[in-house]
């Protein structure tokens, strides 16, 4: 039997970034079965909703602590809520109370993520170091260094590979399982944003504050693709179930959505004149888009199969 994995101290940045200064929405996510989503406030509200949207449940994070990140985990069981106090909480979803506490950062939490159904979840933010954790029952399982403070996470859907975006404009790929470096994704000039896998996990999408949105070879450790059509910065991105789609929700408030396969903007929505940091599709496949705004705003679209081809 191996040993746990070894908890030290974060490891010091290099350099500090922008300090965290988002309002309003900063976290939606919603589940595989659409009956329920999760949508987090700065004023420290996290909230459980129904599939239409109806609140059923309102969560505490420990000391009242700023909520700035949600995954489901456990086949849906649990909502993993992130905070700027350095913890991870889990909640049940049918009951709302607290099922674990993930305590293993020494500084604010930025991002999480989550994979295979809920069962691999990873946590970073301002200690340079990323962990990951069962998502059934909050055990540690490894533990993952990213030199500088982490602004963004996602996990294959395999939940073999974690893909981090940090303040020093890398996004870096490792083994899941054994913490490994594998990929260091080198062409932002400014700090990531966001980072999503695509659904079969062949692609990473990035955004960072040089404007960049760019698209990476997973297999071939490249980057392949540069989008264009946004105004301003990215705050966020999401693929759709089937990974036809992609979403970005801008600084300026622009929400702007690309076709995978033909890489042009099929859709530039209005509705938000605030910065979008969050998105999230249904799980379902039925191209419903949710954004959260820094208005406190959560604003909904049905999008077209395929961008309407």
């Amino acid at each position: 039997m191996s040993a746990p994995p070894r908890v030290t101290r974060d490891d010091p940045p290099r350099r500090r970034d922008q300090p965290y200064q988002r309002r309003g929405v900063t976290a939606i996510v919603t589940s595989t079965d659409g009956s329920a989503m999760g949508v987090a406030h700065s004023d420290g509200r996290v909230l459980l909703l129904d599939g239409r949207g109806r609140e059923t449940t309102s969560l505490q994070p420990a000391g009242g602590a700023v909520c700035v990140g949600l995954v489901f985990a456990a086949d849906d069981r649990v909502l993993v809520g992130v905070d700027r106090d350095s913890v991870a909480q889990g909640w049940g979803v049918g009951t709302g109370t607290r099922q674990f506490t993930l305590r293993g950062h020494d500084h604010g939490l930025r991002a999480v993520a989550s994979g295979a159904a809920g069962a691999v979840v990873v946590t970073g933010g301002e200690g340079a170091r990323v962990l990951a954790w069962d998502g059934n029952n909050g055990q540690l399982r490894q533990v993952m260094h990213a030199g500088d403070f982490v602004n963004a996470l996602s996990v294959s859907p395999d939940g073999r590979l974690v893909a981090s975006g940090g303040a020093d404009a890398r996004v870096l790929v490792w083994d899941t399982a054994s913490g490994k470096p594998l990929l260091t994704l080198l062409g932002h000039a400014g700090e990531i944003s966001a980072v999503s896998f695509s659904p079969d996990g062949r692609l990473i999408a990035s955004a960072g504050d040089d404007g960049k949105v760019l698209i990476w070879d997973v297999a071939a450790g490249r980057q392949v693709l540069a989008l264009a059509g946004q105004r301003s910065p990215l705050r966020s991105l999401a693929f759709n179930v089937d990974g036809s789609l992609l979403a970005g929700g801008a600084q300026d408030g622009q929400v702007l959505v690309w076709d995978s396969t033909t890489h042009g903007v099929v859709q530039d929505l209005t509705g938000s004149t605030t910065p979008v940091n969050a998105l999230a599709f249904d799980r379902l496949g039925r191209n419903q888009l949710l954004a959260g705004n820094e208005d406190s705003q959560l604003l909904s679209w049905a999008l077209p199969a395929r961008g309407g081809r």
